[in-house]
């Protein structure tokens, strides 16, 4: 055990015992009235008479293939979709598509974002299926819904005419998936435009308040490289790749149960040219995720640390190279201001 995988073990103990769970009220902006407002009935009433006509839009988004940075298509098509509803709408030359609906002013600007790009190749086949009430196909939940649902809350306002004093503002964002690039571009390009930022993603019920903090990296191993018939004895690449993997597992991780996670994974493996020789480099990724930064960096320099000795040990080259880096947004206890923020108890209520 290095002793950077040592002293993460001595912080996963401090940090084991429960967090404080103290019932607290939250300030909250939803109220009886708000909901009883013959505008907001007529917004959610709209909802249920068009939910069929929603399903339809789901499936045609999640049919369009959108693999990040070739979100163009479903970018046209919220753009298509927003301008009859009379809003100001622009696309940015990162493909970020964004329609304001102004507001009769003093109230805050609030943002909703729903990210247009998948994981998925574009040569996935998308084609839709429904099974037992359920939609089943890649990109179905993440995030193709999330754009549905935003176009169809849009248009519900508009057919409501509900009157906001603080403007909305809708977007379309791009390459997500590549660390938030799309909406990262769009905050630096809106600079003390946005008072709030809603972004949809994921299931109904969580309201998260922080961040998930997500490390990629490249861990690459190199040697010279020999034919198989003279590779005996060799510095090995692939050897030192196989090694560091099984011991990056072997990293203690937080209980299932704690308070705060964290999970890592090796997600793409890569390395040689031909059947008949030593490889001259290997590679693997990590992907490594938890909200808490003091977990995230410590885990982080545990696996760099790992891969160092696993190069060393086989007399290998080793070098790591950061794809993207995500802050973590910290723990319960470090997000108590946030968490008192009256919008998240208002999503919480609503």
């Amino acid at each position: 055990m290095t002793h950077e995988v040592a002293l993460l073990v001595a912080l996963l103990a401090a940090l084991s015992p429960a967090l404080a769970t103290d019932q607290v009220s939250y300030p909250t902006k939803f109220s009886s009235a708000l909901a009883d407002d013959p505008g907001v009935k007529q917004a959610l009433a709209y909802l249920d008479e068009n939910f069929e006509s929603q399903v339809t839009e789901w499936i045609r988004i999640t049919e369009m293939p959108a693999k990040s940075t070739f979100e163009a298509q479903r970018g046209a098509y919220v753009r298509a979709e927003l301008e009859p509803l009379g809003l100001e709408v622009s696309v940015d030359a990162a493909g970020n598509v964004t329609a304001r609906r102004p507001g009769t002013g003093g109230g805050p600007t609030v943002v909703f974002a729903a990210h247009m790009d998948t994981v998925h190749p574009m040569d996935t086949d998308l084609h839709v299926t429904r099974k037992d009430g359920r939609l089943h196909a890649p990109g179905i939940f993440d995030n193709s819904a999330s754009v549905a649902n935003m176009l169809q809350a849009a248009r519900a306002l508009d057919a409501a005419k509900v009157r906001t004093k603080g403007d909305v503002i809708f977007v379309a964002t791009v390459q997500e998936e590549l660390g938030l690039e799309g909406m990262e571009k769009w905050l630096d390009d809106h600079k003390g435009v946005p008072d709030m930022v809603v972004a949809l993603d994921g299931g109904l019920g969580p309201v998260n308040y922080g961040a998930l903090g997500i490390y990629w990296s490249r861990m690459r191993f190199t040697a010279e490289g020999s034919h198989t018939n003279t590779s005996r004895g060799r510095p090995h690449p692939a050897r030192a790749a196989a090694r560091a993997i099984l011991d990056i597992y072997a990293i203690p991780l937080p209980d299932p149960g704690a308070p705060v996670g964290a999970v890592y994974n090796v997600g793409m493996i890569e390395g040689g040219k031909v059947v008949n020789a030593i490889p001259q480099e290997v590679w693997f990724t990590v992907d490594l995720r938890t909200v808490d930064p003091e977990l995230l960096a410590a885990l982080d320099t545990a696996i760099e640390a790992t891969c160092a000795a696993a190069a060393k040990a086989e007399g290998v080259a080793f070098a790591r190279e950061d794809i993207q880096k995500s802050p973590a947004g910290g723990r319960p206890d470090q997000l108590a201001d946030r968490r008192a923020h009256p919008l998240v108890q208002t999503a919480v209520d609503v």
